[in-house]
């Protein structure tokens, strides 16, 4: 190779770098391009609007006002959430008369799969059913996740992974109107 040919190569090799880099760069910043950041405590909770899968109801978060309300995003497929479950059948009992809303989004899993888990764990709050819209509002990238909503409508605490009795009635308390 001469040497003229050698630098045109190293040219055209440079140029084709620099090109597939900026290329990378904008799939990049479209990929994270609308994705929502980690709704944090402090922060007003995004408002949503899905249908209860139990009785067909909507439910929207914004009606709830001057209500604590609890928001756990879950699955069927999560251990975590399957231990959960229990803990927020029993809690939503007591904190139900303390006017705390307990309400639980799954995460785009088919109605078939749901209702068999809630028949497995005889769950009476307010089984919600997301496309991924709500989950992306509130910058959910790992299950569970909960929400505790004070009655402002603003969010008091945000807990990633399970929880524990002690941990989730302390947390309950904190919104209760």
């Amino acid at each position: 190779m001469t040497p003229i040919r050698k630098r045109r190569f190293i040219v055209r090799l440079t140029v084709l770098a620099i090109l597939a880099c900026l290329v990378l760069i904008a799939c990049w910043q479209l990929l994270g391009e609308g994705k929502a950041s980690k709704v944090e405590a402090g922060q007003q909770a995004p408002d949503f609007m899905l249908t209860d899968i139990q009785t067909s109801q909507e439910f929207k978060l914004s009606e709830k006002q001057g209500k604590g309300v609890l928001v756990n995003f879950w699955a069927t497929y999560c251990e975590p959430c399957k231990q959960e479950m229990p803990l927020f059948e029993k809690a939503s009992h007591t904190y139900g008369n303390k006017d705390v809303i307990f309400a639980a989004v799954n995460v785009d899993e088919s109605s078939v799969v749901i209702e068999r888990f809630l028949d497995l764990y005889n769950l009476s709050f307010p089984i919600l059913l997301d496309n991924g819209q709500v989950m992306e509002a509130y910058g959910v990238d790992a299950l569970p996740a909960t929400f505790f909503i004070s009655p402002d409508g603003t969010v008091n605490r945000t807990v990633y992974g399970p929880l524990e009795t002690e941990r989730l009635e302390e947390y309950l308390d904190e919104i209760v109107p």
